[in-house]
């Protein structure tokens, strides 16, 4: 940790004395392990922007999967799998934080976010690659997309915020960034956009990669692999436990 904090410091330090337009953020770490047992874990966003006052975007972009969503009905009684979406190539994580609030039309403008709107606030869903299905309505499509995000927004794996960067000495800043332990696997990208006059002057990007280690890799890895012998394995460790703890009680009646 102390090694960690000391490097941070150092390139600030250096990037602070190098030419007043210089651009760049790192972190304390460029391989995070996601341990068995562990909640997650939290980075450190650190960089420069040139002297005076600026606004940053920092933006933190996981590696892309792809997301099946169904939605039930009801039939005689019974809920059932009516309709299903599946995106293609989404983030498994995203993360954005600005300096200021950051308004639609400026997202737009310069294609920042997970999927942009038209002026005519409708989606423009030729920025994903999606299996619609039997889908065809422009309202049941954005129900599908916006139960995308709910659905990652509670998982704690998309995220927009405008005040966790913390400015330190007038161009040197620093960010904390929460990692769960349910983010994909694979190489991260964080983007640096500086703004002026409400615009992107300057970028600046890197990449660190994310792994886990245990028993806890063996698991996701097979999960994600072979979801239908994960569930049917989950489901007899399920039953047995049931019958164990059934069994169990009943001696204790006897007795």
């Amino acid at each position: 940790m102390i090694k960690n904090y000391f490097k941070m410091f150092l390139i600030i330090f250096v990037v602070s004395a190098q030419a007043p337009l210089d651009l760049v953020i790192d972190t304390n770490e460029r391989d995070i392990e996601i341990k068995s047992g562990i909640s997650g874990t939290k980075i450190v966003l650190f960089g420069a922007t040139p002297s005076g006052q600026r606004d940053i975007i920092i933006e933190v972009v996981g590696p892309p999967e792809d997301v099946a969503l169904r939605k039930k009905d009801s039939y005689f009684g019974f809920w059932l799998n009516s309709k299903s979406v599946t995106f293609r190539d989404v983030p498994g994580f995203y993360y954005l934080s600005s300096t200021s609030e950051l308004t639609d039309e400026f997202l737009i403008n310069n294609q920042i976010g997970l999927l942009e709107k038209k002026k005519s606030e409708m989606i423009d869903w030729s920025l994903l690659t999606t299996d619609w299905g039997s889908i065809i309505n422009e309202k049941e499509k954005e129900e599908f997309y916006n139960a995308l995000i709910r659905t990652k927004q509670n998982d704690s794996l998309y995220k927009q915020v405008s005040d966790e960067i913390e400015i330190i000495d007038g161009n040197l800043f620093r960010s904390y960034i929460d990692i769960p332990n349910t983010v994909p696997v694979g190489e991260y990208t964080v983007n640096l956009h500086l703004i002026i006059d409400n615009g992107i002057s300057q970028e600046y990007s890197y990449n660190f990669i994310v792994t886990r280690v245990g028993i806890e890799e063996a698991i996701y890895s097979f999960s994600k692999n072979y979801p239908f012998f994960y569930g049917l394995i989950s489901l007899i460790i399920a039953i047995i436990i049931g019958w164990s703890g059934a069994e169990i009680f009943k001696r204790f009646r006897r007795v």
